[in-house]
Formats: structure tokens, sequence, C-alpha cells
């Protein structure tokens, strides 16, 4: 038969063990007690769809090309024709 002093007791026991996480104490355990959170965990997520509902956006959009890069790649090219004229001048000297 349990007494009331054993159920408090074991209810502040229970009670202790649910609100901390892990071993009431690392002692004997191997552990230095350190509990860590689950980073790998992943919680799902309910406030969106995983595909928009919308297929035209799923679609692929062009972007523009960017001005920068055009006018690199414009300069490259004449200074790849300078070489060439060089080249070409050095030899016939």
């Amino acid at each position: 038969m349990i007494t009331l002093e054993s159920f408090i007791s074991l209810k502040l026991y229970i009670v202790r063990m649910s609100s901390n996480v892990g071993l009431t104490t690392p002692r004997g355990s191997g552990t230095s007690g350190y509990v860590q959170r689950n980073l790998s965990h992943l919680r799902p997520r309910d406030d969106f769809a995983p595909y928009p509902k919308d297929y035209d956006e799923m679609r692929h959009r062009q972007r523009k090309p960017d001005k920068d890069i055009m006018n690199h790649d414009r300069l490259r090219e004449i200074e790849v024709q300078v070489f060439d004229l060089r080249d070409k001048l050095e030899e016939e000297e």
C-alpha cells in the first residue's frame, strides 16, 4: 500500500524528471550530463505548400543579361583581336 508521504515523494520525483531533461545526476553514467539539442531534427512546416499552385510560376524565366558581364565580354573580344594583330606583326618583322 502506498502512503501519502511516499506518493508525494514519488510525484515530486516524476515532476522533477519531466521538467528537467536528461539525467538527475551525471554521477556513474560516464557522461558529463550536458544535454544538447538535436540540430538535425527537421520540424514539419505547414505554412506553405511544397510547390507553387500556379504552374506559370514554375516555368523557367530567362533573366536579363548583366551589363557589366556583357561589357567585359565585348572588351575581351577586342583584347583577343589586339593580341592576334600583335602576334601577326611580330611574325612579319
